[in-house]
């Protein structure tokens, strides 16, 4: 142990030391007590110097002095005293506003900077907000910087209740004009019409729908209902705060109509005809499972279709957008996954839409068979990457939407007896289509802007038409994959390229 761990302890075990001390502070709603020494408290706090001494104090015998601080929790004030005799708070992302504040009452401008600086580092879902109102009210613009990249890349910061009371309507105007954020518009929706609230009850004024529509006027626009689904869109239909015959006749109208089709609003009108749609399978396999693939793509009638080795070679982004869908898997190494990843994510982003299916392609290890880059890191996935189950025969269980497309004649499917998948769960954003009968997702896919979107299947793609232990030839596995190039194709918004 050092010298410096010595004087550390020694400091350590003077803090709330009764024996010694010649100050009490009896703290927040529970009235806890804490024992401290004045010599301490008026080196660190000006606020204090000025409670403790008086400017004759040398010639004065000075008393054991009781302080009352009701509006700082017990919990907060222990950690300012942690600072102040050792230099060393303990600070957590739960608790380093509230200690921010209190050394800001207190003007212990260290503790406090001390705080800054742990909130640039620990932006969390839970005090994203919090952290953006105090850097906006400490005009902080690199911590109020920090939010804001937090918030283009985060996943679940519209999960989290009530996260918006407090917080200025531009700056709501400009994270949901991101639209970069990975959180569902659902949940978004959810998150400003409690804003709304708590604005009404600000100001006093009672609720109804037509208060809250008035408040919520500049942040409804922003929230984009198409992208919800008919159940979701019903339920906000009835809080009455749109117009129902711009939105949600009309959007209900269509849903009914197609319905069996497709389960989005966005996607309530069919696409691309079969006959237009340009399939690129993409794959690193051998020439059974790329001849087995390729007839179960096809096998819904689509007819435009190419094959290319991602084995051999790596498209280029302009190469990917000669094509409405992509398919894409690995059984063996990509030649360059990173790179196919950041090109297949720019192509995502331009309109096209991917089919990733296949176990490997899907796995979390860093193996070359393994898809990488920015479609892998970037919020793309429908569901996440995981570790491989297999050896345990699974079955088709739960069909989560009924009228996806995706399901569309679909009964059964049996994995075989590998019934390869792997340990997965949602993304934000992504929507499971049906599950294994192991509870793991099967089929997922995940909406985009733009209309297009990515589908993933989370199986060994090749029948038992090439290992009988694959999945049962005899099901439906190949309306499945079918089923799914064919609703991305419909979706896609690519604007194709020369070929």
């Amino acid at each position: 142990m050092t010298n410096r761990d010595n004087i550390n302890d020694v400091l350590t075990s003077l803090i709330n030391n009764k024996e010694i001390a010649d100050v009490k502070f009896v703290v927040g709603k529970e009235k806890k007590e804490y024992y401290c020494n004045k010599l301490f408290l008026q080196n660190c706090s000006p606020v204090w110097k000025e409670q403790l001494y008086d400017p004759e104090w040398r010639n004065k015998t000075q008393d054991f002095v009781t302080l009352e601080i009701a509006d700082v929790e017990s919990e907060i004030f222990l950690v300012i005293l942690q600072y102040v005799y050792t230099r060393k708070p303990v600070l957590t992302d739960r608790n380093c506003l509230r200690v921010q504040e209190a050394a800001d009452k207190f003007k212990i401008d260290g503790l406090g900077a001390m705080a800054m600086l742990f909130m640039t580092k620990n932006i969390s879902p839970q005090n994203c907000f919090d952290i953006l109102k105090k850097a906006q009210g400490y005009k902080d613009a690199l911590l109020e910087s920090k939010v804001f990249d937090f918030l283009m890349r985060d996943e679940g910061v519209f999960k989290v209740a009530n996260i918006l009371e407090g917080v200025k309507e531009e700056n709501i105007k400009t994270i949901l004009g991101f639209r970069k954020c990975t959180s569902s518009e659902y949940d978004i929706f959810q998150r400003v019409n409690e804003w709304g609230k708590w604005k009404l009850k600000e100001a006093g004024i009672e609720e109804s729908p037509e208060a809250l529509k008035d408040v919520l006027s500049g942040l409804l626009p922003l929230v984009k209902l198409i992208l919800m689904g008919p159940e979701q869109l019903k339920e906000i239909k009835a809080l009455k705060l749109y117009e129902t015959k711009v939105i949600f006749d009309y959007s209900l109208n269509l849903i009914d109509r197609y319905k069996g089709r497709s389960f989005k609003t966005s996607r309530g009108i069919p696409g691309l005809s079969k006959e237009t749609i340009q399939v690129l399978h993409l794959s690193a396999n051998t020439d059974n499972w790329i001849k087995d693939l390729k007839e179960s793509i096809l096998c819904t009638g689509l007819t435009n279709y190419t094959y290319i080795s991602a084995q051999k070679t790596t498209p280029s982004v302009e190469t990917l957008k000669k094509y409405h869908v992509v398919w894409v898997n690995s059984g063996n190494s990509f030649q360059n996954p990173t790179q196919l990843g950041d090109n297949l994510a720019k192509y995502v982003d331009a309109g096209g839409s991917v089919v990733i299916g296949g176990v490997h392609t899907l796995r979390s290890d860093n193996a070359n068979w393994v898809m990488k880059g920015k479609l892998a890191t970037g919020n793309y996935l429908p569901f996440k990457k995981g570790s491989l189950v297999q050896n345990k025969r699974c079955t088709l269980k739960t069909i989560v939407e009924k009228d996806h497309m995706i399901m569309r004649g679909v009964k059964t499917f049996d994995g075989g007896r590998y019934s390869s998948h792997v340990n997965t769960s949602i993304n934000s954003g992504g929507i499971p289509i049906c599950k294994w009968s192991d509870d793991q997702v099967l089929i997922a896919e995940k909406p985009r802007e733009m209309g297009n979107t990515v589908v993933a299947i989370n199986i060994r793609p090749a029948s038992s038409k090439v290992d009988g232990s694959w999945w049962d030839v005899n099901t439906d596995g190949r309306l499945l994959i079918g089923n799914s190039v064919e609703y991305a194709g419909k979706m896609s918004k690519i604007e194709l390229a020369q070929k």
